[in-house]
């Protein structure tokens, strides 16, 4: 199974979505959340550290992620397995996806050890809940640090070429790198006649969409306007990138519109720091989410 279900890599914080920003220790209730948005790739950026997007509508999404902030002899593939443990009993799939979901102020104030996205629909709250049952019930899981929870956009799309040999296409791009270069990981299904490529992770600027359609087709010895691309789900709502806020830039903390016992909690016990996560007193008065 090749490439046949690779998806995307570790699961980061969030910033810059809805303006929801999530950062929590050990949690002795709901956890803080944090919207982050994608960074965009270097020389592709609108000058605010997001790609230029005009692939958006259903083939942007807005997913939930979690980010862990480890101790430094932890083990994370064991943290993830309990992550997973936890998630199997709701029912709940995780998948990883890149830390460059998260926008440069997130970045800035951590990068995670491990980072997971939820499906499609989950809520902060579903999220939080699900770290409190896998990392925080007796006995707690020591080698949590501390975890961001957080509403990230991610780019949701589908590559699609005819092909007369899929099989052979898939082997002609897998052995060239073409699309583990410009898409870090993917999965692919063979269909009649045809190669579909998926990618489900940080956004992607017109420019790596438009040499990923190069590339494929290339390989295909077809034109690229013979790629296409759309959105792997027509359901759900997707996201106006016209619409969107601008992410928040790296020196600066996205404010948090959930509240946590975070720093009651870190003066309990030394072990979770948070004494760099964002100020809740600055959370809007509008907030959805708070306690």
């Amino acid at each position: 199974m090749y490439n046949a279900t690779r998806v995307v890599t570790a699961v980061l914080i969030a910033f810059a979505l809805s303006g929801c920003t999530a950062v929590a220790t050990p949690p002795t209730g709901t956890p803080i959340s944090t919207g982050l948005i994608g960074s965009a790739e270097t020389g592709t950026d609108a000058g605010n550290d997001r790609p230029i997007v005009t692939f958006d509508g259903l083939m942007v999404r807005r997913r939930v992620v979690i980010a862990i902030h480890s101790t430094p002899d932890a083990d994370v593939t064991a943290l993830r397995t309990v992550l997973d443990k936890a998630a199997n009993q709701s029912q709940t799939n995780l998948i990883d996806i890149s830390p460059d979901v998260l926008d440069p102020a997130s970045l800035e104030h951590f990068v995670p050890e491990l980072i997971v996205a939820l499906p499609a629909g989950s809520t902060v709250a579903e999220a939080g809940e699900l770290v409190d049952r896998a990392y925080f019930q007796d006995p707690a899981v020591s080698e949590v640090d501390h975890y961001h929870v957080a509403e990230v956009l991610v780019h949701d799309l589908r590559f699609a070429v005819r092909a007369t040999s899929p099989a052979a296409l898939e082997e002609s791009i897998a052995k060239e790198g073409i699309l583990s270069d410009a898409l870090g990981n993917y999965s692919t299904t063979l269909r009649a006649g045809e190669l579909d490529v998926t990618y489900t992770g940080p956004l992607l600027s017109d420019e790596l969409i438009n040499s990923v359609q190069n590339g494929m087709a290339r390989a295909a010895h077809t034109k690229p306007e013979a790629v296409i691309v759309s959105s792997r789900s027509t359901a759900g709502v997707g996201v106006d990138m016209a619409n969107e806020p601008a992410p928040s830039p790296a020196g600066t903390e996205a404010p948090s519109d959930h509240s946590h016992d975070a720093a009651d909690d870190a003066a309990h016990d030394p072990a979770h720091d948070v004494s760099d996560a964002p100020d809740a007193s600055d959370a809007p008065d509008d907030s959805d989410g708070g306690r």
